[in-house]
């Protein structure tokens, strides 16, 4: 049996992953939510597969997080193969500001950098620790951290994206947190990867380009990339794609970033 652990579970991408390893029976699934709360997709499923098990915890709260990782230990034996990292947010409302508006904003371009920093940075730092014993035990030995085309160079350069500042300081910032725990850990056999998994149809995807003259500026700049873009793939359809690039993570390529394709063909 294989087991999983995916943070971010309640919906969208998460809930995804969750939806697809649990089809199998040989996978055992941990569903890693903040609240019970908006969780009832969730709950429904599990409550027809048994290899799911749901775990409610704070990412933000190391020590909450060791309890989650007991909680893990106590059914896998002290292990863990794949650890998830999909949670994380695009905060605050000055999200749709290029970097020059803050000026005379310093209170919230501080706020901007740091809300994202913590949910999309720290806290995964957090999570990695509480479970990395587990995942030196685990066979698979897998760390993967679900990022975002925001978090690179080129990809903005090209797209001429100059909003979701700090949403992209972040998921930038964890590329290189993610290869560094690569690099620290290859002696322990384990592997990382941060993975884009491609525009996807899911409710916050719509929440910040549902509106049709956002979503007319993001196919425009997606389209410099690749003029065939025209919407958002499913989740099920990119949890697929991710699920086949964490399947042939090796030594050879860990540390990377790269997307749903396992290369940098963003969409």
């Amino acid at each position: 049996m294989v087991s999983w652990a995916i943070t971010g579970a309640t919906r969208g991408i998460g809930l995804g992953f969750v939806d697809n390893l649990s089809v199998d029976p040989k996978n055992q699934v941990f569903a890693i939510i903040r609240s019970r709360g908006t969780a009832g997709p969730l709950e429904e499923l599990a409550a027809k597969r048994k290899n799911i098990q749901i775990v409610v915890t704070d990412i933000s709260d190391p020590r909450k997080l060791d309890q989650a990782a007991a909680e893990v230990s106590k059914v896998t034996v002290g292990s863990l193969d794949v650890l998830i990292l999909n949670a994380g947010s695009a905060e605050p409302e000055t999200s749709t500001l290029p970097p020059s508006a803050f000026r005379g904003k310093e209170e919230a371009l501080e706020k901007e950098i740091n809300e994202n920093v913590k949910a999309n940075l720290i806290s995964n730092i957090y999570v990695i620790n509480s479970f990395l014993d587990l995942v030196r035990n685990g066979k698979e030995k897998k760390i993967v951290f679900i990022s975002s085309p925001s978090g690179d160079v080129e990809f903005n350069r090209v797209t001429g994206i100059s909003t979701v500042l700090g949403y992209s300081v972040s998921k930038a910032g964890m590329n290189i947190v993610t290869t560094k725990f690569g690099a620290e850990l290859a002696q322990d056999g384990i592997k990382t990867l941060s993975l884009s998994p491609g525009w996807v149809n899911t409710d916050a995807a719509q929440a910040v380009t549902g509106a049709p003259d956002i979503r007319k500026f993001m196919l425009n700049a997606f389209r410099k990339i690749d003029q065939s873009v025209n919407e958002p793939i499913s989740v099920d359809e990119s949890v697929t794609h991710q699920l086949q690039v964490i399947q042939s993570l090796t030594e050879a390529n860990s540390g990377k970033f790269v997307t749903h394709h396992g290369n940098v063909d963003w969409f």
